[in-house]
């Protein structure tokens, strides 16, 4: 019996099927064993040692590496928690997502950096030593349980991994031009990674929009799983991200863009995510308390929602998201109608002025 409520149509659950089944027949362009030996035969890491931008020590890129390589090799850690937790909730889908496509792409990840190490003179010994610690340490993942918890986290995890790898090629790309290939090449599978998850999400939560907290307390608890397996390296990527060429603002905009996009693209849901999350991490809005204006909507019956993930979108420069309805007002009681939606406009404005939402360090590297 799950101890967590979690319940979605079986129609919802066919969906999810057929979306697997397509996710399987066309996974595009994985990792190949002969890209990886034409990798081993041409790799020269020497001149990526040479040419570190300030900031990063030798020493520091030595640690990039091993974390991206020491938490690729995990896969199969991630994966048992993925598929004991879609057994407790009847989710054959997601455990058949993690062992038959996810799990196996994510494998080869880590072979890679394995080679750009033996290029820099480590020796297999000491890999295999490392790879063989990080595989036997327990992964345990507090980012909720539920289905639609685990694919929340994924769609984070992933995008914030595939910004990881492209933080590596970028250092690379004009050193050492091989090794950022095949980094780029493995942050285009995570990328396809992220989106998978997003509209996992997004089917579970049309079918039952009540699984919108949930999406929430997968978003306050996430952590990365280095936080649990590694972090002695994990703690020290705050020190490393502004020599790496961290582009937060960018981060930030991405991220609130898949969640929305998670939500199936609805501003209400979006707004009540956001409120939601905010009451959780006690954050405010200018004067206003999160926690006591979601009661107030809940009990209006949440006309609001809209409003506040409006202000979301636009403090995120997405307004695109959303239709400003003063643009298509029409008929007799069009110029009621304009002021109404102008009165909206301002207090929509109001909202994003006090919204404080970044992506920073922690993301990567606290609870």
């Amino acid at each position: 019996m799950s101890s967590v409520s979690y319940e979605i149509p079986s129609e919802t659950q066919q969906r999810l099927e057929a979306l697997v089944d397509r996710i399987e027949a066309n996974q595009g362009r994985l990792v190949e064993p002969a890209e990886l030996e034409e990798l081993q035969s041409k790799l020269n890491m020497r001149p990526a040692m040479e040419t570190l931008p300030p900031g990063l020590s030798e020493e520091d890129f030595i640690e990039i590496l091993k974390l991206a390589m020491l938490t690729e090799c995990a896969t199969d850690s991630y994966a048992n928690v993925i598929e004991e937790q879609a057994a407790t909730y009847a989710s054959p889908w997601l455990e058949r997502f993690s062992h038959d496509i996810w799990a196996p792409d994510e494998r080869s990840h880590h072979t890679p950096y394995r080679y750009m190490f033996l290029n820099l003179g480590f020796s297999d010994a000491e890999l295999d030593r490392e790879i063989r610690e990080t595989r036997e340490r327990q992964y345990i993942h507090g980012s909720g349980d539920t289905p639609v918890h685990i694919t929340t986290f994924g769609m984070i995890q992933e995008y914030l991994t595939d910004n990881w790898h492209g933080l590596i090629a970028g250092l690379m790309k004009n050193s050492a031009p091989e090794a950022a290939y095949i980094a780029n090449r493995i942050k285009q599978r995570e990328t396809l990674h992220t989106v998978w998850y997003r509209d996992m999400t997004a089917l579970q939560v049309e079918a039952n929009p009540g699984l919108i907290g949930h999406v929430g307390e997968a978003l306050v608890r996430f952590k990365m799983p280095g936080q649990v397996l590694l972090p002695d390296l994990q703690n020290k990527v705050p020190g490393w991200l502004p020599g790496m060429g961290a582009d937060f603002d960018h981060m930030t905009k991405d991220l609130v863009r898949l969640i929305h996009e998670s939500l199936g693209g609805s501003v209400r849901r979006s707004g009540e995510l956001l409120l939601a999350v905010a009451a959780e991490k006690g954050m405010r809005l200018g004067p206003v308390d999160p926690g006591h204006l979601r009661t107030a909507l809940n009990r209006l019956g949440g006309p609001g929602y809209g409003l506040v993930g409006e202000a979301l979108l636009l403090k995120m420069g997405l307004n695109s998201f959303f239709e400003d309805p003063v643009q298509g007002a029409s008929g007799p009681a069009a110029p009621i109608h304009r002021r109404v939606e102008q009165l909206r406009g301002v207090l929509r404005g109001w909202v994003a002025d006090r919204l404080e939402i970044e992506v920073g360090y922690e993301s990567y590297a606290e609870a």
